[in-house]
């Protein structure tokens, strides 16, 4: 016979709750030898999970993905909606968010940023990434699926009516509730920034500043100097600017946004997502990368007169549906115009 319920019990509790395993269900998880890991796909390994910032409020969290937009993709708006798809064979109890609904070989839209992922400074989860559940099209008659929605029981004997698995973007109900969701829809927030998939990400080498105006995820930063004034604090970083001598010292690519007087990561060597003006076109890919005369950005072509020329890079990624492929970022300053 297979397994009994308790044998299950004992044999995933040790596994999950103490990451040892074994089959034998006598056996404390102090006294099984057989650590216990997880093979985890590189795209589930998140390389730039620090730089998302902490958010308390749906408000921030729709601040901190427009000034992260290489990092976090919002789809929190009723108009960005993911209509959920109904995985076959499941008898209705599980969904899936394809990029295309019901196209089962378009990708799955995973990586939904989990709020206990991202910690406030007081050791509470960012609320503000939670992803919200509808019954239909959200604004348009849809019916707003509470986390209490289908919860039965209560103190130990409590259990949901649905789950949600932000790691792979799947909605599980119980089979006493299923019958109440017939269109499932999500809103929320996902990463999609560098993971261990991602080529040439370990040669990204970087570090924390402080910024010194509002910088967003790929704009072109240099330091603050004693020379700038304005309430400026020198060391901080602000945007640089070809157009000035003192603007013209970029010094890395911001990989995270920031407030002023807020920590900012900045990249100075490796690939790295730079913001450009508009969407290089894929034709471009190997050029030469340019400081702009517009603040924080980047350009294919070199300034021509009264301005600083600035080699940001080689543009590496760009595929003409992006302001901010990826460059191969090695900073030099060729010389200064006019």
């Amino acid at each position: 016979m297979g397994f009994s319920n308790q044998e299950r019990i004992n044999f995933n509790s040790k596994a999950l709750a103490a990451s040892v395993v074994d089959a034998n269900p006598v056996s404390q998880w102090y006294e099984t030898r057989n650590p216990f890991a997880f093979m985890l796909d590189g795209k589930k390994i998140l390389l730039q999970l620090s730089s998302v910032p902490a958010a308390a409020s749906l408000a921030t969290a729709r601040t901190n993905a427009s000034n992260n937009p290489t990092i976090i993709s919002d789809l929190s708006q009723n108009a960005s909606a993911v209509r959920l798809t109904l995985v076959s064979g499941t008898n209705n109890s599980t969904y899936i968010s394809y990029t295309t609904y019901n196209d089962t070989t378009s990708p799955v839209l995973d990586n939904w940023l989990q709020p206990q992922m991202v910690l406030q400074s007081s050791g509470a989860a960012s609320i503000g990434y939670a992803i919200q559940l509808y019954d239909g099209v959200p604004g348009s008659g849809g019916t707003l699926v509470t986390t209490t929605d289908g919860t039965t029981g209560t103190g130990q004997n409590k259990s949901v009516g649905w789950i949600w698995n932000y790691a792979s973007g799947l909605l599980f109900l119980s089979d006493d509730f299923k019958s109440n969701i017939s269109n499932p829809y999500v809103v929320g927030f996902r990463y999609i920034g560098t993971t261990a998939l991602d080529s040439g990400t370990g040669s990204n080498i970087g570090d924390a500043y402080t910024a010194d105006e509002t910088i967003v995820a790929g704009e072109l930063v240099r330091f603050v100097t004693s020379s700038d004034g304005g309430g400026l604090t020198p060391g901080r970083v602000v945007k640089a600017n070809a157009s000035s001598m003192n603007g013209a010292g970029a010094m890395g690519v911001a990989t995270s946004g920031a407030s002023q007087g807020n920590s900012i990561n900045v990249a100075y060597e490796g690939k790295s997502g730079v913001l450009f003006g508009s969407n290089p076109a894929a034709s471009s890919n190997g050029q030469r990368v340019y400081l702009s005369t517009t603040s924080g950005k980047a350009t294919l072509t070199p300034p021509a007169s009264n301005a600083s020329v600035v080699v940001i890079g080689r543009l590496q990624g760009a595929t003409g549906s992006t302001n901010t492929p990826n460059v191969v970022v090695n900073i030099t300053e060729l010389v200064t115009l006019g």
